[in-house]
Order: structure tokens, then sequence, then C-alpha cells
């Protein structure tokens, strides 16, 4: 009898001989079963970092005093092109 090609059933023995997260539930003290990355835990439990968080200056006092004079300008060049309509 021919086996079929199952990617799904190739992926779930893949992920069976992988660490798991070391991360156990409060209440039930359960072992979290999800695939532990690098450091041991998962992606949930602290595996996966996002990093310090980007700064872009959008929100600056200086950027925002920028914007209000650029939008002062604009209505007031769009008031002049309505009167000389």
């Amino acid at each position: 009898m021919k086996t079929e090609h199952n990617p799904m059933r190739e992926a779930r023995e893949a992920l069976s001989n992988h660490p798991r997260c070391g991360a156990h539930c409060r209440t039930t003290n359960a072992p979290c079963m999800s695939a532990a990355m690098a450091n041991g835990r998962c992606r949930l439990h602290g595996g996966k970092s996002t990093g310090r968080p980007v700064t872009h200056g959008q929100r600056t006092k200086e950027a925002k005093a920028n914007r209000r004079e650029a939008n002062e300008i604009l209505a007031y060049l769009r008031k002049l092109i309505e009167y000389s309509d």
C-alpha cells in the first residue's frame, strides 16, 4: 500500500521532536505545549521580543508646531483662491 505525501503530518512529526516552552499555567500547572524558541520560551511567553519602540519624531512639539503653521498657510492660500475666482 502506497502512503500519500502529507505535509501536515510531516510538520507535526518535525515539531514533536522540537523543544517545548518551559512556561506553566498558574492554576493547573499544565505546561505550555508550544514549540520553544532559542531562549526556551514560545512566542507567547517571552520568546519573541518586539524590541525598543521606534521613535520617529512625528509628535514632538516642534513637529506639531510646523504642521500647525503649514495648515494655517494652506487655509490662507485657499481663501485667496476663493476670493480670486
